[in-house]
Formats: C-alpha cells, structure tokens, sequence
C-alpha cells in the first residue's frame, strides 16, 4: 500500500501534465502512486506517458468529462493511505510530499490537511486567507481549500465524495465548489482540518482582479460558490460573500479598473442564481447519510 495517491483528472492538456509529472520526479519521497483519468477523446497523453513509463508508477483509467467524476472514478482505484487531487496544471513544489508525510505523522488527529497556492512569480494563487494558519471551519474553508493543495486520509473519503453535479465539466451552472463542497461534507462528518501555508503546490493565478477568468466563468464560479453555499445552509455567510463581491466591485471602480470590477459583480450575480437554485432529492440524500455518519 503507497503512503499516497495521487489522483489526476486531464483533458486537452499535455505541455501542463509534463510540468506536473517531471516536478512529482524532483521529490525527494518515492512512495506515491499517480492515477492518470483521461477524458480526452482521443489518444494525445501517449507521448507523455512515454517519456515518465520508467520514471514514476502510472496507472491509467478512462472517465466521461467532468472534474468531479474522474476524481470519484479515480478514488475507487486508489490504494495510499492519503489522497491528493492534483489538477493536471499545476505542479508540486520540491520536498512537498514529504514534508506532507511527517505532517500527517506528526498530527494523528487530523484528517485533512491543506497547504498554500502560489503561481509561477510567487503570488498566492488559488486560496488566499488572511491567516497563515488556522483549523478548518465552514466561516474559512471557501479560502483556505484549493483542490491541487489538499491531502485527505482516506478514511475521511469513506463518508463523502466529489458531487458531480458541482465543478468544471459538470454540464451545469455551478463550474466551481466541488473541493469545498466535499470538505464541508467531511467536517460535517466530525473530522478535522487544517490549513497552512508554511508549504505550497504551484498554480497558475485565474481570479477576477487578473483578468484570469471571463465575465461567463465568474458567473459559473459564483454559481457553484452559491449552489455550495445552499447545500450546506450557510445562509449568513452567503450574505457576508455577496456583501464582499459587491463592496469589492465598487472599490475597484473607484481605481478605475471598470473590466475587473465587472468580473466581481459578475460573481455576485452567480452567488444569487446558485444560491436560489433548488436542491434536489440527491442533495437532500447526502446531507442526510453525512449527519448519520459515524464520528471522528
């Protein structure tokens, strides 16, 4: 059995999965195994297989689009005893997973453990909380989880899963949350979470304030934030984040910065239609098997 599994949806990228796999060849912890989930419709990953066959342990599956999907697929051939989703853009930084190994040895009360985003110059990418490190709570976890930088024990995945309904390629509305979604889900079950900075995956940086998203997609991040914000009856924090997108909005107008003040009221305008959105009986089923869930 590896230490760790690391779980990798791909589609339509292969410059940015080499970046991932030769940076998992510079670690300096050897007991991993890759879960390659391809839902390309066609064959481009076998050059990029080629050149890693001999370097790490690949195992390769097949999925149908969507994030949240290819991950669960990929959870049900993992073996580690803790299990990462890195998206195939980003890359793991030198040491990381050993680093991650003593920290899980070192804190046996915690089952989930995330660590700091930053992209290729150093700047916080992905899950910027103004702590350096705090406990994992429902009033945080939108900024503190980020799915290339979380590391769970599998046990804490034996009482929730990605829902599929939720995240990119889902064929919905709700393009983002499903992280978030599943980590609220574990907390719910009595687990414990942690976050800290102190280490760090790569990231390229796609936020509102860079013009790294368009107007369509802030709205499908909102709407997936929103939709998330609703399952979990989180309705005074839903308020406190639309509060902040649209204060946010007219600070940024005030610089004159008319595009990036768009993109926010974009989001706030996504966090009202996920919000608003009706749960169905599927969601109903998994708030209630996560309540009957034995606790940590």
């Amino acid at each position: 059995m590896p230490r760790f599994s690391l779980i990798v949806p791909t589609i339509a990228r292969t410059t940015e999965l080499r970046r991932l796999l030769e940076s998992l060849t510079q670690q300096d912890f050897s007991d991993y195994e890759v879960i390659l989930v391809d839902q390309n419709y066609d064959d481009p990953l076998q050059d990029v297989l080629d050149e890693f066959v001999d370097r790490l342990p690949i195992l390769r599956m097949s999925s149908s689009k969507g994030a949240s999907r290819a991950r669960n697929n990929g959870l049900q051939r993992a073996t580690g005893e803790i299990i990462a989703f890195p998206d195939d853009d980003c890359w793991y930084s030198p040491g990381l997973l050993k680093k991650i190994d003593q920290w899980f040895r070192d804190h046996p009360k915690y089952a989930i453990f995330a660590v700091g985003a930053v992209d290729e110059e150093g700047v916080p990418s992905g899950n910027r909380w103004l702590q350096d490190s705090c406990d994992l709570h429902p009033i945080n976890v939108f900024r503190t989880t980020f799915c290339s930088a979380l590391f769970l024990r599998k046990e804490a995945l034996r009482t929730a899963s990605f829902d599929e309904g939720i995240g990119p390629g889902s064929s919905t509305i709700f393009a983002c949350g499903d992280e978030t979604d599943l980590i609220l889900s574990i907390l719910d079950s009595g687990f414990r979470g942690r976050f800290d900075r102190t280490w760090h995956i790569g990231h390229p940086r796609r936020d509102m304030l860079s013009h790294g998203v368009s107007k369509g997609r802030a709205v499908s991040y909102g709407c997936g934030m929103g939709r998330v914000l609703r399952k979990h009856s989180l309705f005074w924090l839903w308020v406190g984040l639309l509060t902040y997108d649209v204060l946010r909005g007219v600070v940024v107008v005030s610089r004159g910065r008319l595009f990036a003040a768009s993109l926010c009221l974009a989001h706030a305008w996504g966090l009202v239609r996920g919000f608003s959105a009706e749960l169905t009986a599927q969601d109903m089923l998994g708030r209630e098997v996560n309540a009957r869930a034995p606790k940590y």
